[in-house]
């Protein structure tokens, strides 16, 4: 796996998105004031945070959740793998600007279960797809009673269309696959034939939906994961003395799923500020600077505790070998092989 991320055309992407990053960052933190942000930070002692930090303990579980309901369509799947997989996934997101999320998650369960990798990549992928699914309609009822900005409705259109063209690409794969993988069988060009078995257990797993009790426990992940996000901002407006209608973590916590879909900026640093501080302001009438200070505080105690218990755990699957590809696996050797 490592030698598929250095490649040239994903090291262009990822330099512009540390260039988006680092500039925003430091623009917005220079508008919050770095006195006036240094003194929200240590104004917020330990056992204040602690809600907050619970909430975000509570996304990683429900996270978990919902992926193992879905892995246990293609094999048993153990929920501490997952939740591994998930916040050493969620690291990834904050550090490296190539959205290596999904592939780092498919590589260390697939590696902890012994479940194919292009399998747990399709269960990942389909993941994905809900995720987007209810963004889209939450956003869309909010729309009816809040007066969101502008980019949100802008937002709500690109999700959408991005949406609706993903399902049609895994529809159309669906349906294509037994002539696709008897199309690469009887290729006559080297190589081509060993794809056949990653097309099929890509499509086992994005034929992973659940039913019966598994949908449930999809549907009990999806709601804990998005409640445990709204008390979280509930609980940061407390701290900082807002009081706000109730709408407002909700559109938050839309913001955030909205900034964190950008590709290709690391931890959406920057993308997270712009957002949630555009919400504050038109939303809950705080000024730039008020709001900046908040985003700022608000996206530091989501970032650092994932983060660093993230890389702990990421370090204990790389010396145990779970973030490479287990020996034998081919369809994670042809993945790497292609990316090259």
């Amino acid at each position: 796996m490592s030698s598929a991320v250095l490649t040239p055309r994903r090291l262009v992407p990822a330099l512009v998105g540390i260039a988006v990053a680092a500039s925003l960052l430091t623009l917005f933190v220079q508008r919050a004031g770095t006195r006036e942000l240094a003194a929200a930070l240590t104004s917020l002692s330990f056992a204040a945070l602690v809600p907050a930090l619970l909430c975000e303990v509570a996304v990683q579980l429900f996270k978990a959740l919902k992926w193992t309901a879905i892995l246990r369509t293609i094999g048993p799947a153990r929920f501490s793998s997952a939740l591994s997989a998930v916040v050493i996934g969620a690291a990834t997101t904050h550090l490296v600007p190539l959205r290596l999320d999904e592939v780092v998650r498919a590589a260390v369960l697939s590696r902890r279960e012994g479940l194919p990798t292009a399998t747990v990549l399709g269960t990942v992928a389909l993941d994905r797809l809900l995720d987007v699914l209810v963004v889209v309609l939450l956003l869309g009822a909010v729309t009816f009673a809040v007066d969101l900005p502008a980019w949100m409705h802008t937002s709500a259109i690109i999700l959408w269309v991005g949406f609706v063209g993903a399902v049609a690409v895994v529809t159309l794969l669906l349906r294509a696959e037994a002539g696709l993988r008897q199309r690469l069988l009887d290729s006559s060009l080297p190589g081509l034939a060993g794809f056949a078995s990653l097309v099929e257990s890509l499509a086992v797993g994005l034929r992973s939906l659940p039913r019966g009790r598994g949908l449930l426990g999809v549907l009990l992940g999806i709601v804990g994961e998005w409640g445990a996000t709204i008390l979280f901002y509930g609980w940061m407006l407390q701290l900082f003395s807002k009081d706000v209608a109730g709408d407002v973590p909700v559109v938050m916590a839309l913001g955030n799923a909205v900034a964190y879909s950008v590709p290709n900026v690391p931890g959406a640093l920057g993308m997270y500020e712009a957002v949630q501080a555009g919400i504050l302001e038109q939303l809950a009438g705080l000024d730039e600077a008020q709001a900046l200070v908040l985003a700022l505080t608000a996206h530091a105690v989501l970032m650092l505790p994932v983060t660093a218990v993230g890389l702990l755990l990421g370090l204990r699957e790389w010396r145990m070998g779970g973030l490479r590809a287990a020996p034998g696996d081919a369809t994670t050797t042809q993945t790497e092989a292609q990316a090259e």
